[in-house]
C-alpha cells in the first residue's frame, strides 16, 4: 500500500464508502417502493374491497331485516318506510357488487375472491325470488303468507347468501391483514438490510480510515504538523532539532527528514570546518608568499651584487688582457734587443730588470687568473647546485655551468703552466743579470726564452680575451636571471592576491553557512579533529621547509658554458578572480 499515492488511497476509501452508501440508498429506495406499493394496495384496494364486502354483507342483512319487518307490521306508513329501506339496500348492494366486480376484474385479484363473488351472484338469484314473493305478500297485507314464505322458502337461501357475503368479507379482512403483515415484514426486512449494510459501511469506513491513516502515518513517520515544524526549522537553518523515529523506520517522511537533517548537519559542519581550514591555509599561504617575496627581493639584490661583481671581474680581466698584450710587446722588444747582440750591457741589464719586473707582474697576473679560474669553478659548482634545485627548468643552465667549470679548469691548468714558465723565466733573468758578463754567450738563449715568453703572453692575451667574452655572456645570463627573479616577484604578488581572494571567499562561505545551527557536540568534535589536522599539517610543513641560506655563492663560469645565453622563462599569465566573485554553490 505504501507504493500507492495518498490521493489514490483516499479516493479508493471514499469511493468504497460511496459505493456502499449507493447500495444502501438503492436498497432503501427499493424497500420504500415495496412498502409504498403495499401501503397503497392496503389503502386503495384492500380497504376498499373490505369496505365493499362488508357493505354487501350489511346490505343483505339489512334487506332481510327490512323484509322481516315488512312482513310483521301492518301500518301502511311503516310498510312504505320498510319498502323504501329495502330499495335503498338493494341500491347499496347493487353499487357495492358492481364496484367489486370491477375491482375483481383487475389483474392481481385472487381466484377465490372471484369465485366467492360469482357464488354470491348465484346465491342472490336463488334468494331474491322467494324474497320478492314474500314482499309481495307483505305488501298485500297477507302477513301469515309472508311469514310462511319467509320462514319456509326465503330464509334458507338468505342464510347461504349472507354466509357467502360474510365469507367474502372475512376473506378481504384476511387479505388486508396479510397485506399489513407483508408491509411490516417488508419494512423489517428493509430495516434489517439497511442496518446491516450501514453497519458494514460504518465498519468498513472505520477499517478503511484506520488503514489509510495508519499507512499515511507510517509513510509520514509521525504527525504532519511535526513534519511541517521540522521542515520549517530546517528551512530557518536550525539543524539542532531532532525527531524521534520508530526503530527500523528508514522509509518514512520523518526518517527521510531526519536523514536529511543529519546529512545537512554533516555537510554544513564540513563546510564550516573547510571554510576555517581554507581561511587558515590562505593566511599561511599569504605569510609564505610574503616570506617568498622577501627572499625573492633578497635574491634580486644578490643578483644585482653579482652583476656588479661580474662587471668588476670583466674590468679586471680586460686589464689582465691589456697587461698581457703589453707584456707581449715588451717581450718582442726584449727579443729585438737581444737579437741586436747586447750592444750595451747596461741596457741589457736594465732590460733584464724590466723583464724581471714584467715577469713578476705576469706572475701576479697569473695568480689572479688562477684565483679567477678557482672562483669561476666554485661559481659553476654553485650554479649546478642551483640548477639541480630548479629541476626541469634549470637543466639548460646546468649544462652551461658544466661548460663554464670545464673552461675554468682548463684556464687554471694553462695559468699554472704559464706560472711555471714565468718562474723559470724569472730565474733565468736573474741568472742573466748576475752573469751579465756572459750575456753575449747566453743572449741566444735569452732571445729564445723571450720568444717563448712572447708566445705564452700571446696565448694569455688570447685566453683573457676569450674569458672576457665568456664573462660578458655570464653578465647577460645574470641579467636574465634578474629579470626572471623580478617576474617571480610579480608572480608572488599575484599569489598573495590569490590567497587574499581565497581568504575572502572562505569568509563569504563562512557567512553563507552561518545561518545554520548545528549540534554543539558534533561541532566541537569536528573542530577538535580540524585543529589536530591543521597542527599536523603545520608540523609536516615546518619539517619539510628548508633553512634559508644567506650566503652568496661565488659562481665560476667557463667559455663553453657562456657560449649560448639563457633565454628568460616567461611566466604564464594568471587571471585572478576578485574576492567578490561568486565561486561557491548556493545551498
Amino acid at each position: 500500500m505504501k507504493n500507492i499515492k495518498v490521493s489514490t488511497r483516499l479516493q479508493a476509501g471514499f469511493g468504497l464508502l460511496t459505493a456502499f452508501m449507493l447500495v444502501l440508498a438503492a436498497i432503501a429506495f427499493y424497500g420504500l417502493s415495496e412498502l409504498d406499493a403495499s401501503l397503497d394496495g392496503i389503502a386503495r384496494v384492500n380497504n376498499e374491497e373490505t369496505r365493499l364486502a362488508n357493505e354487501l354483507r350489511s346490505s343483505i342483512q339489512d334487506r332481510a331485516i327490512a323484509l322481516r319487518n315488512l312482513a310483521l307490521i301492518s301500518d301502511p306508513r311503516d310498510v312504505a318506510q320498510e319498502a323504501e329501506r329495502m330499495k335503498k339496500q338493494d341500491q347499496l348492494y347493487a353499487d357495492a357488487f358492481q364496484q367489486l366486480s370491477r375491482m375483481f376484474a383487475e389483474p392481481g385479484t385472487a381466484p377465490k375472491e372471484r369465485s366467492l363473488l360469482d357464488q354470491i351472484k348465484q346465491d342472490e338469484a336463488a334468494a331474491m325470488a322467494p324474497q320478492r314473493k314474500a314482499m309481495d305478500l307483505a305488501l298485500a297485507h297477507d302477513t301469515a303468507g309472508a311469514m310462511q314464505e319467509l320462514l319456509q322458502n326465503a330464509r334458507p337461501p338468505q342464510r347461504v347468501w349472507l354466509a357467502r357475503a360474510v365469507e367474502l368479507a372475512a376473506l378481504e379482512d384476511q387479505q388486508n391483514k396479510e397485506a399489513r403483515e407483508n408491509a411490516v415484514a417488508t419494512y423489517a426486512k428493509v430495516r434489517t438490510m439497511v442496518a446491516v449494510i450501514a453497519g458494514i459501511a460504518v465498519l468498513l469506513g472505520i477499517v478503511t480510515a484506520a488503514l489509510i491513516s495508519r499507512s499515511i502515518l507510517r509513510q509520514l513517520g509521525g504527525e504532519p504538523s511535526a513534519a511541517q515544524e521540522m521542515a520549517a526549522q530546517i528551512a530557518e537553518g536550525n539543524l539542532t532539532v531532532s525527531v524521534q523515529v520508530a526503530p527500523g523506520d528508514r522509509t518514512s517522511l520523518m526518517a527521510s527528514l531526519e536523514a536529511m537533517r543529519e546529512k545537512l548537519t554533516s555537510i554544513v559542519s564540513g563546510i564550516k570546518t573547510s571554510a576555517e581550514s581554507i581561511s587558515v591555509a590562505a593566511g599561511e599561504i599569504a605569510q609564505g608568499n610574503q616570506d617568498l617575496s622577501q627572499r625573492t627581493e633578497e635574491q634580486a639584490a644578490s643578483l644585482q651584487q653579482t652583476a656588479a661583481s661580474m662587471e668588476e671581474l670583466t674590468s679586471t680581466v680586460r686589464n689582465n688582457t691589456d697587461n698581457a698584450r703589453q707584456g707581449s710587446t715588451l717581450a718582442s722588444a726584449a727579443s729585438a734587443t737581444a737579437a741586436s747582440g747586447g750592444e750595451v750591457v747596461q741596457q741589457v741589464v736594465a732590460t733584464m730588470q724590466d723583464i724581471s719586473s714584467s715577469s713578476t707582474k705576469v706572475t701576479e697576473i697569473i695568480s689572479v687568473i688562477e684565483g679567477i679560474a678557482f672562483q669561476t669553478n666554485i661559481l659553476a659548482l654553485n650554479a649546478a647546485v642551483e640548477a639541480a634545485r630548479a629541476g626541469e627548468d634549470g637543466r639548460g643552465f646546468a649544462v652551461v655551468a658544466g661548460e663554464v667549470r670545464t673552461l675554468a679548469q682548463r684556464s687554471a691548468t694553462a695559468a699554472k703552466e704559464i706560472k711555471d714558465l714565468i718562474e723559470a723565466s724569472v730565474s733565468h733573468v736573474t741568472n742573466g743579470s748576475q752573469l751579465v758578463e756572459n750575456a753575449g754567450q747566453t743572449m741566444g738563449e735569452v732571445v729564445r726564452s723571450v720568444k717563448q715568453v712572447t708566445d705564452i703572453m700571446g696565448e694569455i692575451a688570447s685566453a683573457s680575451s676569450e674569458q672576457t667574452k665568456g664573462i660578458e655572456q655570464v653578465n647577460v645570463a645574470v641579467t636574465q636571471m634578474d629579470e626572471v627573479t623580478q617576474q617571480n616577484a610579480a608572480l608572488v604578488e599575484q599569489a598573495t592576491a590569490a590567497a587574499q581572494a581565497m581568504s575572502d571567499q572562505a569568509e563569504s562561505l563562512r557567512a553563507a553557512v552561518s545561518i545554520f545551527r548545528v549540534d554543539a557536540a558534533q561541532q566541537a568534535v569536528q573542530s577538535t579533529a580540524h585543529s589536530v589536522r591543521m597542527k599536523l599539517a603545520r608540523a609536516i610543513a615546518t619539517s619539510k621547509k628548508p633553512a634559508p641560506s644567506h650566503s652568496k655563492p661565488v659562481t665560476t663560469f667557463t667559455k663553453a658554458a657562456v657560449a649560448s645565453p639563457i633565454a628568460p622563462t616567461q611566466p604564464k599569465e594568471r587571471k585572478l578572480q576578485s574576492a567578490g566573485a561568486d565561486t561557491w554553490e548556493t545551498f
